[in-house]
């Protein structure tokens, strides 16, 4: 073979290694669905009916989570699932000390699953941020607008292209517990 042929040969095995890689996740992103699933995947692997339904979005209103009922958002780009986000709020029901301990106790597992978040604090929000290899977690706890809210988001870290060549080797990362739903 010439130069060339084995320079284009080296990238053709490359770009088959990246493409295997991604293809060949299996284990859940949040929840039991991984970045990219369809609408019709994500509202499979749920055993509620969701509360609405747009092409770009999947709602349930009632979603158990650490002995808790909290909303549950899917947000997609075209038919691809890019982020989800519990939320959970003050209410005529919920007071702003069921938020901020809810807030506490879910820190404090997804700290055991992923390790110390890093921490920002600004005024009455508070933010913490964990990152894995495939998705950005992000606990924020804060007065805004209608009162107390806890909102975790789970962010697609891969959707937006074809993932650097340096973070091939973190395909075998493992959480460090393993925390249903979180």
């Amino acid at each position: 073979m010439s130069i060339t042929y084995k320079w284009l040969f080296n990238v053709l095995l490359m770009h088959l290694v990246v493409i295997s890689s991604l293809m060949a996740q299996q284990t859940a992103d949040i929840r039991q669905v991984r970045w990219g699933f369809s609408l019709k995947e994500v509202q499979q692997t749920e055993s509620l009916k969701p509360s609405k339904v747009r092409r770009d979005k999947i709602v349930y209103a009632h979603i158990p989570l650490a002995n808790r009922t909290v909303g549950l958002e899917y947000e997609f780009n075209g038919d691809s699932l890019l982020s989800a986000s519990y939320y959970y709020y003050t209410t005529a029901s919920i007071t702003q000390a069921e938020v901020m301990s809810t807030s506490t106790e879910l820190e404090g597992l997804l700290s055991e699953k992923y390790g110390p978040g890093k921490v920002v604090q600004v005024g009455e929000l508070r933010t913490v941020n964990w990152l894995t290899p495939r998705t950005q977690i992000r606990l924020a706890l804060g007065n805004i607008n209608r009162g107390w809210s806890l909102e975790i988001t789970y962010l697609c870290r891969i959707c937006s292209g074809t993932p650097q060549i340096g973070t091939l080797s973190k395909n075998n990362w493992k959480a460090l517990k393993d925390i249903k739903n979180l």
